[in-house]
């Protein structure tokens, strides 16, 4: 069951820079502790995906720096679109639902979170917790945010890197996410630009 309080600690350590507690629980599984970046440039971002959809969600936005959910063409997300996630923010964000989970990373964790909440992660409450923070510390701060972490050896992908931006509806308010998640190498090492 999600504990709210423990991940907003997680949330308020991220909006003041400090990872400690949103490391915590990796360290304590002999994991290395994930890397958080706030607005990473495209050129500083690993894999193909990544960098496709941040340019993308870049050149989207507004007069006021929105995207709104109607302004993404999923024909125009071909190269990454195997990758994309897209979740609902339900309840002030206290959870979100994943209306798209990218068939690319259903058929590689081999499980698909269509229509599930990120509570209900598959791989449990280190990931899930992980995710609401960031999900969470976005509402505060609507900007791109970059995210590598490890999983456990007993999980099929051993890492994952993501980025993560924020959809406004017309009242202005984020309504939804598109995330791209990218699996690791087996043994990957966080890029040296974003290096915590």
């Amino acid at each position: 069951m999600t504990d709210l309080t423990v991940i907003d600690a997680m949330r308020d350590d991220l909006l003041a820079g400090n990872q400690t507690r949103l490391a915590a629980p990796f360290l304590a599984r002999g994991l290395r502790p994930p890397v958080v970046r706030w607005n990473p440039a495209p050129d500083e971002l690993p894999t193909q995906q990544l960098p496709f959809l941040l340019r993308h969600w870049m050149a989207l936005r507004d007069r006021h720096g929105t995207v709104r959910p109607e302004h993404i063409d999923p024909l125009e997300l071909r190269p990454a679109l195997g990758y994309i996630l897209l979740l609902d923010v339900l309840e002030d964000g206290a959870d979100y639902r994943y209306r798209l989970y990218g068939s690319e990373v259903a058929r590689i964790a081999s499980f698909d979170m269509t229509g599930k909440r990120t509570s209900e992660m598959a791989t449990g409450s280190l990931a899930s917790d992980f995710y609401l923070a960031i999900y969470r510390a976005m509402l505060r701060r609507p900007e791109p945010v970059y995210s590598w972490h490890e999983m456990p050896m007993e999980i099929t992908i051993n890492s994952w890197d993501r980025i993560v931006l924020p959809l406004w509806d017309a009242e202005g308010r984020i309504a939804r996410i598109i995330t791209c998640n990218v699996p690791g190498l087996p043994v990957p090492v966080p890029p040296k630009a974003l290096a915590p």
